[in-house]
């Protein structure tokens, strides 16, 4: 593709950057391709010099993995151009306006409204939309994942979390960011840092959503149940408290949530010296595990809940490098539900699927293709209109509404 060669107005409203970080930069630019009407679409861009890359991250490993890939709920690539005076490549994307992550700050993607949640007793109109919506979104990640995971193409995200679910108006999940996805079938030609399966990166993963083995240094571990085990913090996070937080707060960077899930919190958490409905104030999501204490607090975190590590709950947990270096105080496992008050009311079979990825073996997480037909999403699952064949259970309407407007409620 031809570069413009121009660098870009920063005043000019075509043009917005959304991220600017040490891997990439990425910003969303109003554009025409091959003679078609002009729209949003996104640029991302990095360099192709390893001197002066983030490792692991890795754009070319990124375009050639995505190139490969078709599935409606994974981004695809609508050209490419590689700079080779300044050494950078830059992938052209389309422009998807809405994340998981934003949907999680919304107070209607809860089964309570402000005033029922102090009575102890759920909306149900909110509490239906909330299951309709969190189900799909579920559902189709899982098909995402399912089609990265089958052994024809061995491909692991090894990033999952909400800001990387990204959602349609229609509501059709699009999952997003490969840069430090692995890909196992040895196809490694050009990467900037390919991977050898004795000694893959520990340094994947985004906080609150790592897997608790990446957090003691290993190099050989499954790839595939490190996403399993990041889709159960996700799922969690869909009913974890709602905590509204200053705009001001010093650590929050409007990705990652500041605060972690506390037992008995209820679904709505103001502090005393904030006023729901003020101008200064947002939203925000508790995660289930606390990543803003570095990777021992984390691990400490994810102790507390599910159980110091035993000979009986993780047989192998002792074989990883870092597993001696700190001894934490043994403490049982707990049960989940005391830290998700948003749970509808029936929550058996969520908090089963949750649990389920939740594993410390991780060969013992469920793995996507088997989710897909777990109890929780048994009977009517609500798909996007323009969804392809997403088997018996799937309907594109309910209640003379499609996924796109119960979406749209619960942002209003």
């Amino acid at each position: 593709m031809e570069s413009d060669g121009a660098v870009h107005d920063l005043t000019d409203d075509r043009y917005h950057l959304i991220e600017e970080g040490p891997a990439s930069t990425v910003s969303r630019t109003w554009t025409a391709f091959d003679g078609r009407d002009p729209q949003w679409i996104v640029e991302k861009a990095a360099t192709v010099r390893k001197k002066f890359s983030k490792e692991p991250h890795d754009i070319v490993k990124e375009l050639r993995i995505l190139e490969k890939l078709s599935h409606i709920n994974i981004i695809s690539v609508l050209s490419h151009f590689k700079d080779t005076v300044a050494s950078t490549l830059t992938i052209y994307l389309p422009y998807v306006p809405l994340s998981l992550a934003q949907l999680l700050q919304s107070p209607s993607f809860s089964p309570f409204s402000s005033v029922s949640s102090l009575l102890g007793v759920s909306d149900p109109t909110q509490e239906k939309n909330l299951v309709l919506v969190a189900k799909s979104i579920a559902f189709q990640t899982l098909r995402a994942l399912a089609y990265l995971h089958d052994p024809v193409r061995q491909i692991a995200h090894r990033d999952l979390k909400p800001a990387n679910i990204l959602l349609t108006p229609q509501g059709r999940v699009v999952l997003i960011d490969f840069g430090i996805a692995r890909d196992a079938t040895g196809d490694s030609h050009g990467d900037m840092w390919p991977e050898d399966p004795e000694r893959l990166y520990f340094e994947v993963s985004t906080g609150p959503y790592r897997a608790p083995e990446l957090l003691f240094g290993t190099r050989v571990y499954d790839a595939v149940a490190i996403d399993m085990w990041s889709f159960g913090t996700v799922l969690a996070e869909m009913f974890s408290a709602l905590r509204l937080c200053p705009d001001d707060e010093d650590d929050f960077d409007g990705e990652e949530p500041v605060y972690s899930a506390q037992a008995g919190d209820a679904p709505f958490v103001v502090p005393l010296w904030l006023q729901v409905g003020r101008p200064e104030t947002h939203w925000c999501r508790d995660t289930l595990f606390n990543g803003r204490r570095g990777e021992i607090g984390l691990a400490w975190s994810i102790f507390k809940i599910r159980g110091t590590p035993t000979d009986e709950t993780w047989p192998t947990f002792h074989d990883l490098p870092g597993a001696t270096s700190v001894e934490f105080t043994v403490v049982p496992r707990v049960p989940l539900r005391p830290f998700l008050p948003n749970l509808p009311s029936d929550s058996a079979a969520v908090l089963d699927l949750i649990e389920s990825f939740l594993a410390y073996p991780p060969p013992e997480r469920l793995r996507a293709c088997d989710a897909l037909n777990h109890k929780w999403l048994t009977g009517k699952i609500l798909l996007p209109r323009d969804y392809p064949d997403g088997g018996e259970q799937t309907v594109s309407e309910m209640d003379n509404q499609d996924l796109g407007s119960f979406l749209g409620q619960l942002l209003a």
